[in-house]
């Protein structure tokens, strides 16, 4: 028994090794397009900030590895195309059979089809070659000095304070009315601009760029919808991903309009023995069971091993994702987990929310600073169905537990409002602001 999986980041590497777990005598080969697998993306803002120097930490896993526990990994190679009667992955004038087959193919920046994004200078920032590349040109080019970043989303954010602490003049660039919008609710949004603003970030919302100038095949400046013209002389595209799927559009897999690969809770497709998963992928919400586009590492991770269980013959479901995710601006802290107001208006659920602020621990005890907690309960049901934070110090590490609750689909009553939480001086007060935001959503 083969099983063939296409691409070797979170998911595809960890269906391969999962699989291998499960089972010592399947054959498993990987058909990945770089010369590494199991990037750890999520730390490419870091290392471009210069955080650490040798790019192989972000490196989880190398070839030799996999293939030490006889995982087969072809690489710098791409899949053109898929005979899914055949069973017969294409790649480089050659093909690969397959009993079972995982489409891991991830995702790619989205680049805004404008006037001279071909430019040099302009950057995206999702395979190690982007990282090198963007840290070279940041820490060696003296010509560099203003740079733009297209889309206040996560990247947008992080590399805002990248750039920053690289002494560059940075403008952000949204075309939302608010950054992170579709993330959080205003609340959060208004703590996220007031520290951009407060870090001296030129933030532009409701902008949308339209050209990229250059002299000299060399960014010099950006062209906004509304006229405005902006001399820059680098910019960052990070204005979302769009999955890496376009090898297959006139196939008969099942996708939807944005190229996402329908799958159901086991991991897979309308093809019988093909599965798929990652940033190329729908997911689920645990919430409603709804198809959600979750491009997470923490997505991949779980459903990775659910479609390997499945291939194995271990009975496996993926229940869905909240999407919990965090942030680190400056000093500021944010997360999210569950469902936004906006969001549940949007599925038509009535809800009561709360919005507090307070301190993050006692008065006496060093460095007291606020903390955010808005949290979010179903009014019919009275369970939580949405939590968000903001703060420092890593209060806003709270979120874990907040995050179980919504799991656990706990409802508000008067014993919730009691829930036992540690305390001592230098980490939180004796009643903590989700006593207080529970008490109020008690009411």
């Amino acid at each position: 028994m083969k099983t063939l999986i296409i691409g070797g980041s979170a998911t595809g590497m960890g269906v391969a090794a999962r699989l291998r777990r499960n089972d010592p005598n399947m054959e498993i080969t990987v058909i990945q397009d770089k010369d590494y697998v199991s990037l750890g993306a999520c730390g490419l803002p870091y290392f471009v900030a210069n955080n650490f120097d040798n790019k192989n930490n972000l490196i989880a896993r190398t070839i030799e590895e996999f293939k030490n526990n006889e995982i087969k990994v072809i690489s710098n190679s791409k899949v053109k195309s898929i005979d899914f009667k055949s069973k017969k992955a294409f790649y480089n004038d050659q093909f690969e059979q397959y009993d079972n087959l995982v489409i891991a193919v991830g995702a790619k920046p989205i680049v805004p089809n404008i006037k001279g994004v071909e430019a040099d200078n302009v950057f995206t920032l999702t395979t190690l070659e982007d990282g090198v590349n963007l840290k070279e040109k940041m820490m060696n080019d003296k010509n560099i000095n203003k740079v733009a970043i297209i889309g206040a989303g996560f990247i947008g954010l992080e590399m805002s304070e990248t750039f920053s602490e690289l002494n560059k003049e940075v403008y952000l660039l949204e075309m939302e009315s608010k950054v992170m919008i579709k993330t959080f609710d205003e609340e959060i949004s208004e703590l996220l601009e007031s520290k951009l603003k407060e870090k001296k970030i030129n933030t532009l919302l409701g902008e949308q760029l339209v050209e990229i100038k250059s002299k000299d095949n060399k960014v010099s400046s950006i062209v906004l919808k509304s006229g405005k013209e902006i001399e820059v002389d680098a910019v960052l595209l990070s204005v979302g991903f769009q999955p890496n799927t376009q090898f297959l559009k006139d196939s008969e897999l099942e996708m939807n309009e944005r190229g996402t690969i329908i799958v159901n809770f086991k991991g897979e497709t309308n093809i019988e023995n093909v599965y798929s998963a990652g940033d190329c992928a729908v997911s689920k919400s645990y919430i409603d069971n709804q198809d959600i586009y979750s491009p997470l590492a923490t997505v991949a991770s779980k459903f990775s091993k659910v479609i390997a269980d499945n291939i194995s013959g271990k009975e496996n479901e993926y229940v869905g994702s909240i999407q919990s995710a965090i942030l680190r601006l400056f000093d500021l802290e944010v997360a999210r987990t569950g469902l936004t107001e906006k969001m549940a208006q949007d599925k038509n659920i009535k809800f009561k929310s709360v919005f507090i602020k307070d301190k993050d621990h006692t008065n006496y005890t060093p460095n007291q600073k606020d903390i955010y907690l808005k949290l979010i309960m179903n009014s019919e049901t009275r369970e939580i169905i949405g939590a968000q934070m903001a703060g420092s110090n890593n209060s806003v590490l709270r979120i874990y537990g907040l995050a179980a609750l919504i799991w656990q689909k706990a409802k508000v009553n008067n014993s919730l409002e009691q829930i036992d939480l540690p305390y001592a001086p230098p980490f939180s007060r004796s009643v903590d602001i989700i006593h207080i935001a529970l008490s109020k959503l008690n009411k």
